[in-house]
């Protein structure tokens, strides 16, 4: 089986013809550049508009659901939220990199959604009001009680910038991979961050986290069930990130101190 979740025309479904793959199962495109995609593909989904990730959380609903479907003596079942498998070995190396940077496993804070201009960008697809400038992030991490905060560069060149606000004192760290980020998110005490994936992966190892957002529709789409998920939602009122309101954010680190609490 194949799954794309890439929104196919005609010639990326003829690439999935070509695996040979029994079921090739992809998204199409919603409007002509579909044709002749769905005649080569096992199962196709029709997407609801030209960015998937406008739906959130569920954004890719049609597939899931599909995937759950009875076959033959098999019944129909739920496939379970999302889970994060991390190598012995990229434990291994992204301790090493935390540790550089001054941190211990369990002692601190992963801080991600830094603004940058570099292509290596943290914004997400869904959401490209998502990123917040160093000068907001260093104010925020100012109030983090009983853990460090770590800064999560999506570039070397930001590494002064960060610096510069937070000082030479600081602990940064540069993650290159969606698997290093799991890995850092795993072994920290809980994680701060914007609209990125930093978010559903602490989600996924079932860490506490502070989740920053342009607007309260915004967090409810890509965070639903938030207090279930060991997630506070912290919106701003004006429906822009940038006017997020920082005491509201330090308010909600409570949550790291009902996590201290435990261990």
């Amino acid at each position: 089986m194949v799954l794309s979740t890439k929104l196919a025309g005609l010639g990326h479904a003829a690439f999935l013809f070509m695996t040979t793959a029994r079921d090739r199962v992809s998204y199409i495109y919603p409007n002509v550049n579909a044709a002749g995609a769905g005649l080569l593909l096992s199962q196709s989904f029709p997407a609801d508009s030209m960015n998937l990730s406008d739906a959130g959380y569920n954004m890719y609903h049609q597939m899931v659901d599909w995937l759950g479907r009875p076959f033959r003596s098999v019944p129909r079942h739920e496939v379970g939220p999302l889970r994060v498998s991390i190598s012995r070995k990229l434990k291994e190396v992204v301790a090493e990199k935390y540790r550089n940077a001054g941190v211990e496993k369990g002692k601190y804070i992963v801080i991600h959604g830094i603004e940058s201009d570099s292509k290596a960008s943290m914004q997400s697809r869904g959401d490209t009001d998502c990123l917040l400038p160093i000068q907001v992030w260093a104010e925020i991490a100012e109030d983090i009680r009983g853990f460090k905060p770590l800064f999560v560069i999506p570039h070397e060149k930001e590494r002064e910038n960060v610096e510069e606000e937070v000082g030479d004192d600081a602990n940064i760290v540069f993650i290159t991979t969606p698997g290093q980020l799991a890995a850092l998110i795993n072994d920290s005490a809980g994680v701060i961050a914007t609209n990125t994936a930093a978010i559903q992966l602490a989600t996924a190892r079932e860490k506490p986290s502070i989740g920053l957002f342009c607007s309260e529709e915004k967090g409810k789409l890509f965070v639903p069930n938030a207090e279930e998920k060991k997630c506070a939602v912290v919106s701003s009122k004006t429906g822009k990130l940038i006017d997020i309101d920082v005491e509201a954010v330090k308010q909600a680190m409570q949550i790291f101190q009902q996590s201290l609490a435990l261990v």
